[in-house]
């Protein structure tokens, strides 16, 4: 619970002026509900006794009692509003931050869909929290305060008895609650894979429906489900475990109460008027002792269902800035590798990720094509060069200075990246082009689109640059991608370039119009290319054959022919213009 809390706290303390206001109008509404009683026994006493004025004025108390009360609980319920609105909305942007702080190796390992279903609940469940402190919690509080006073100002050993109560019956219920929240935690973690499991085969219907696969989804949905609901059946068991205990004791202080009014009446000690001003006390302080503990089932469930997203709060990115980190500052765009080793396990597929020894220089300026089989360590190598992970040993410096001592920001927008599979936004193509560079002109980026051969079917759509494209672009093509996606890195104009290419071919206009793109874009940066196409490997200044790694070969296109070693094998299982792995 404290993980949790202390997520909430500093969106807390940021408006903390309007939690003081609902604790204010908080007490005032108890306030307000704790003088009925006293007016019904001022009532009942003037009745009894035949005084008029006693009862026409107790009468104008309690009408006077009943509008303050309903204006106290409209403010109240305007401040508890806009906490809560105020509040979530802060929780929502910094989960947003939280969660894009952290390191690639996360998002490699996670669900999209169970982090947006996380924090959602995260910030519904502060509602949730916020509306049991406001609506009950709070309220019962200033209840047992006020009723531990009164019973003990009128009879102290009854308000010793009221006090011995309330600590066993909220023990109990805090301790069956504290069992729930462990498996309401594991039943949130359950509902979240019901999320990505959502998220991923429906962000793949494309590829479900092209293999008839809807049954086997279908049935690999309905046992992810099945998995939810036994844990969440079991924690709802603990729920109602817990409101039977509750009830037990609830049961017991009325029965009491009753027992030490009705002596007291026999023996003269209590009136008529203090057995209804008990018993009215009463019914309203077991609904509110009842209500904690009731609501403490439900706090203790939303607090379950946070605490997934809370826990990211605490977990620091694996690779973060160096305190003395600086900005990047590229003037020829100079790459040296140096002695680099990188070793890490995929938790999920526990594919191997290895660069070994690796050493190379890179002049400013110019391109060098990788090439090699799957797995050979060419993504990976150029993952480490983005600092998406640490290395293990050796270091990789950009015109003389460490990745590690520059900061992140800084090093990655200074490198265009174009990858094999473009991910576009759901957005318009306008913002997808413009995403490195949200300044640039109209103009400028028509003159990307033109570059990049993307302006050639842009012109053509109705709404041109302001059309949509769907989630991940689904309503392109992929060498449409492709275009937009060079585009983009058209218009970022940065001094080096990182480009893994495509390896599926395309029809023969459009693989012109890429090629013509391609070498327009390596015109004057450092280019680092993981190269599938023919043309783009010859075209490159030096080829870097890897394996296992490592650099196997290294030499222009026609030295490494005359070689006869890795690079002469994949030359001669060359299909359509490609080079096959």
């Amino acid at each position: 619970m404290m993980t949790v809390l202390r997520a909430y706290w500093p969106s807390v303390c940021k408006y903390r002026w309007l939690a003081l206001a609902m604790v204010l109008f908080m007490v005032v509404t108890v306030l307000n509900k704790a003088a009925y009683p006293f007016l019904v026994r001022d009532l009942l006493g003037g009745l009894k006794d035949g005084s008029v004025e006693s009862v026409t004025r107790t009468i104008w108390l309690i009408a006077l009692l009943l509008f303050v009360t309903n204006v106290t609980w409209y403010l109240y319920d305007f401040v508890i509003l806009f906490f809560e609105a105020t509040i979530m909305r802060d929780l929502s942007q910094r989960s947003f931050a939280v969660v894009q702080t952290q390191s690639m190796r996360f998002f490699e390992n996670s669900f999209a869909g169970s982090l947006v279903t996380s924090a959602k609940r995260f910030c519904h469940s502060f509602e949730h929290i916020t509306d049991a402190f406001a609506y009950q919690l709070g309220r019962s509080f200033v209840w047992i305060i006020l009723t531990l006073v009164v019973f003990s100002w009128e009879y102290p050993w009854l308000g010793l008895t009221f006090g011995v109560w309330v600590i066993v019956f909220c023990s109990a219920s805090i301790y069956i609650a504290h069992l729930r929240m462990k498996r309401d935690a594991i039943a949130a973690e359950k509902d979240s894979k019901v999320g990505g499991a959502f998220a991923d085969s429906f962000s793949n219907q494309a590829t479900v429906k092209s293999f008839g696969k809807e049954r086997d989804e279908q049935q690999r949905f309905d046992g992810v489900a099945e998995d939810c609901y036994q844990h969440t059946k079991y924690a709802w068991i603990f729920g109602v475990n817990l409101i039977r205990v509750q009830g037990f004791i609830c049961s017991a202080f009325e029965i009491a109460l009753v027992l030490f009014l009705v002596a007291g009446w026999r023996n003269g000690t209590v009136t008529m008027a203090d057995f209804v001003f008990f018993q009215t006390w009463a019914i309203i302080i077991i609904d509110q002792v009842w209500q904690i503990g009731n609501i403490m089932n439900k706090v203790f469930r939303s607090v379950g269902e946070a605490k997934e997203m809370a826990a990211l709060y605490t977990q620091k990115p694996e690779v973060q800035d160096a305190i003395t980190a600086r900005p990047l500052n590229v003037e020829d765009g100079e790459i040296e590798f140096h002695a680099v080793n990188f070793s890490y396990v995929d938790r999920e597929t526990r594919a191997h990720h290895d660069v070994n020894d690796f050493t190379l220089h890179i002049p400013g300026g110019q391109s060098v094509a990788l090439v090699g089989h799957t797995g050979a360590g060419k993504s990976t190598l150029v993952k480490l060069l983005l600092r998406y992970f640490d290395l293990n040993s050796g270091y990789i410096r950009i015109d003389r200075q460490d990745v590690v001592n520059v900061t992140q920001i800084s090093l990655r927008q200074q490198i265009a990246v174009v990858p094999q599979q473009p991910e576009l936004f759901h957005r318009t193509l306008r913002e997808n082009i413009v995403f490195a560079r949200p300044d640039a002109s109209e103009e400028e980026i028509i003159v990307a689109a033109k570059r990049s051969h993307a302006w050639e079917f842009i012109s053509r759509l109705p709404d041109g640059l302001n059309t949509l494209v769907g989630e991940r672009g689904v309503k392109l093509s992929g060498g449409e991608r492709q275009r937009i996606a060079l585009a983009r890195a058209f218009l970022a104009d940065v001094p080096i370039l990182v480009l893994d290419e495509a390896t599926s071919a395309l029809d023969s206009k459009t693989e012109h119009q890429i090629q013509s793109a391609i070498a327009d874009l390596l015109e004057g940066r450092t280019c680092i290319v993981i190269a599938h196409r023919l043309s783009t490997i010859q075209r490159a200044d030096r080829i870097i054959v890897m394996e296992s790694g490592s650099i196997a070969e290294e030499g222009t296109h026609q030295e490494l022919l005359d070689q006869g070693g890795v690079y002469a094998e994949l030359w001669d299982h060359q299909s359509g213009g490609y080079i096959t792995d």
